[in-house]
């Protein structure tokens, strides 16, 4: 294990962190080397790795699903606690009312993932238990935690190649947007994963979360989401955040990462970029708990939608549905679902998001590249977007908000992906 320099453990420290207990730290390190049973933990952690990118944590895992979680814990132990105590400390003040708030929260959350749970991959659940003893985090902290990204949040995003692109070569583009005053922007990771009997793959998060928000996998396939409120949703179903982990970690082109997400048991509504590097495509998935429509570049059912902006060899969504049949049921960008018919698009989620990424897309037709990517997704940011990221296999840029910076103008940190996912020694 690769322990942190003295000026990267104080940087570490935020005003929400809990008071280090050096003696219980001290105690426990003993514990683990006297006992037997815990030698094989011990090794675990050895068994990964963590290096800092220009002050950003990469953080290499491998073994089995319990293994991820306790290194993930124990290499990161101090970041875990700060950010899930931040983010769930801001969730719990946000009825403005003591005492009252913080049980609201902990019931919505809590009833949130009980209903979940029965579709919820045994693997993530063991990899959390891992990370709860790893990192000392109570597990239903780290559950409750896991429950919010199927609440609420708007985001962009495109894929392009071909005629579009300098060279034919596939960019992704994804900008998250949620919520800075939460603070997660302050614990960013670059997890690079080797789980055992599945695919490798690099997930670009946060300290103490394990689902994907965004990610790339060993074969050239990566994904992005926008979140597309709707009525049709549904708790009892596989979390999104985990829907898009199994991508990265079985599915080895569009068609295979397609039908998981068709064929999955949804939850919320959701509007997914897939982009496969190799053979030069991309498709855009809308779904509802109940409905899933994909779209290709250029689609013929994108042309005839009044709002929609179709291109060749580009995919790109903000949060509003083409498919008529998904937006009838939206409450994003303006929809209302109790009014019979369908309602244009309105508001900066269609009129920034969607219209600012076609405007920049089709200005630069023929000449995208990572470069000028970047500035699109600067170009439609807004104050709430956290995480800023292009992948032009196989290089990749990741930028985090910094502080009330949004992440696409802030610095964005360059990695070659294929020698992160180098086989672990």
């Amino acid at each position: 294990m690769r322990f942190r320099d003295k000026r990267q453990e104080i940087s570490d420290k935020k005003t929400c962190s809990p008071k280090p207990r050096f003696r219980a730290g001290l105690l426990l390190s003993i514990v683990f080397l006297l006992v037997p049973c815990h030698l094989s933990l011990v090794a675990s952690a050895e068994a990964a790795r963590i290096e800092y990118h220009e002050g950003l944590p990469v953080v290499f895992l491998s073994g089995t699903p319990y293994e991820l979680g306790y290194q993930h814990g124990t290499l990161l132990r101090n970041k875990v606690r700060s950010a899930v105590q931040c983010v769930l400390g801001y969730f719990r003040q946000y009825l403005k009312i003591p005492l009252v708030s913080p049980w609201v929260v902990n019931w919505w959350l809590d009833t949130s993932w009980k209903s979940a749970t029965p579709f919820i991959p045994p693997d993530a659940l063991e990899e959390l238990r891992g990370l709860s003893e790893g990192s000392g985090v109570a597990l239903q902290e780290l559950y409750r935690l896991h429950a919010i990204p199927d609440r609420t949040y708007s985001c962009s995003s495109f894929a392009a190649w071909g005629e579009a692109t300098t060279g034919g070569r596939l960019i992704h583009m994804r900008n998250l947007d949620w919520s800075t005053q939460a603070g997660i922007q302050d614990f960013p990771v670059v997890f690079v994963v080797h789980p055992d009997g599945k695919q490798a793959f690099v997930n670009v998060g946060w300290a103490g979360f394990i689902g994907v928000l965004t990610g790339i996998n060993e074969q050239e396939l990566s994904i992005g989401q926008i979140g597309a409120k709707t009525l049709d949703t549904t708790p009892r179903g596989e979390p999104m955040v985990f829907l898009m982990r199994q991508v990265l970690e079985e599915a080895q082109g569009l068609e295979a990462a397609s039908a998981i997400i068709v064929n999955g048991r949804r939850t919320i509504g959701t509007n997914y970029v897939l982009a496969d590097a190799k053979a030069r495509r991309a498709v855009v998935v809308e779904t509802t708990s109940r409905h899933a429509r994909i779209f290709e570049a250029n689609d013929p059912a994108e042309r005839i939608v009044r709002y929609a902006r179709p291109m060749a060899d580009i995919v790109f969504r903000a949060d509003t549905a083409v498919d008529p049949s998904i937006r009838n049921q939206q409450f994003a960008s303006g929809g209302n679902p109790t009014r019979p018919g369908l309602e244009d698009p309105t508001g900066s989620a269609y009129e920034v998001r969607y219209l600012g990424q076609a405007a920049g897309l089709a200005a630069h037709y023929g000449a995208l590249n990572s470069e000028t990517a970047r500035q699109i997704a600067q170009a439609v940011a807004p104050a709430s977007n956290i995480q800023s990221v292009v992948v032009a296999w196989p290089y990749l840029w990741v930028a985090n908000a910094q502080g009330r910076r949004p992440a696409a103008k802030s610095t964005y940190h360059f990695f070659n992906i294929e020698q992160l996912l180098q086989s672990p020694s």
